[in-house]
């Protein structure tokens, strides 16, 4: 049967506003190349369109836009060089090249963790976006799931290495310290203070986790690296032959308090990290020890 004029009208019509939102959504790719699907559709309702966020991506895979990366690899084709993008728009391109090598050849999980420890020493567990991490590392956030499954993984993951810095720290400084109980203990604490207040962001976020407290089910995992840490100071505690009345676990937790505590006040220049842990641990901790075993054998 024939059309009446009323059916070919409306067609006419569907087929002219198809065309102009087509027109539309290819013409937002180009000015906007970072706006997502649902932001465009967004838009284009405020313009009096109708068109939802699927025909935004139908339309752009038709035309090989469906990514933000293609998007704005064409503004900067067409503008000949990247100054035709915008500052957020170089960033987020920057970003996006980075995570394509990320994903094609794999971005070593050492720079991802040393991001990662950098924000969380800044801004603790719970300020760590893992856009700000992603931003940090230079990536798009959603391309740490390629190594870590969550921010608590990869908060587990920064931990544990850390403390492997420290163990391997310590391991390197006994092994030249002799014999002398005391000698071993302040060797052990250069070795953690050298880490703490000098250097690296992994051995940092260890360090204060020491006397930090995170939520329970984080916490449960965190626990057997620090109580591995901890039962090294407790045998060096051990080994020095304190008077009776000196509880050692009081010492322990005494002494790894004031060593954390250390990145709060140190300022380099007159002592460096050896010279304050022989104070601490030869003048502070073993005179007063002394002290107080001759006034008990007295």
């Amino acid at each position: 049967p024939t059309m009446s004029a009323a059916t070919t009208m409306r067609r006419m019509k569907k087929t002219a506003e198809r065309g102009a939102a087509r027109a539309e959504v290819l013409a937002l790719a180009r000015e906007r190349p970072e706006w997502g699907k649902v932001r465009v559709a967004r838009e284009l309702r405020a313009r009096g369109l109708r068109v939802s966020p699927s025909t935004v991506h139908l339309i752009w895979t038709r035309h090989g836009l469906a990514h933000g990366y293609q998007r704005l690899l064409r503004r900067r084709r067409e503008a000949g060089t990247e100054k035709g993008l915008s500052p957020s728009q170089r960033s987020l391109l920057q970003r996006m090249r980075v995570s394509r090598r990320h994903g094609a050849a794999g971005l070593g999980r050492e720079r991802l963790i040393i991001a990662a420890a950098r924000v969380l020493g800044e801004r603790g567990y719970e300020g760590a976006s893992l856009s700000r991490i992603g931003a940090a590392a230079g990536i798009l956030p959603g391309s740490l799931y390629h190594h870590f499954k969550s921010k608590e993984d990869l908060f587990i993951n920064v931990h544990a290495e850390g403390f492997k810095q420290l163990n391997e720290a310590i391991d390197s400084a006994l092994a030249g310290a002799g014999k002398d109980p005391w000698s071993r203990l302040e060797a052990a604490c250069a070795a953690h203070l050298t880490l703490l207040v000098g250097s690296p962001d992994v051995s940092l976020v260890s360090g204060t986790s020491l006397f930090h407290t995170a939520p329970p089910a984080l916490q449960r995992r965190l626990n057997r690296d620090r109580d591995a840490y901890e039962a090294r100071y407790a045998a060096l505690i051990a080994a020095l032959q304190l008077p009776p009345q000196v509880d050692a676990k009081l010492l322990r937790l005494n002494l790894l308090g004031a060593l954390n505590w250390t990145r709060m006040w140190y300022r380099p220049g007159k002592r460096n990290p050896k010279a304050l842990a022989h104070h601490l641990v030869q003048v502070i901790l073993r005179q007063a020890l002394g002290a107080t075993r001759s006034k008990v054998a007295s």
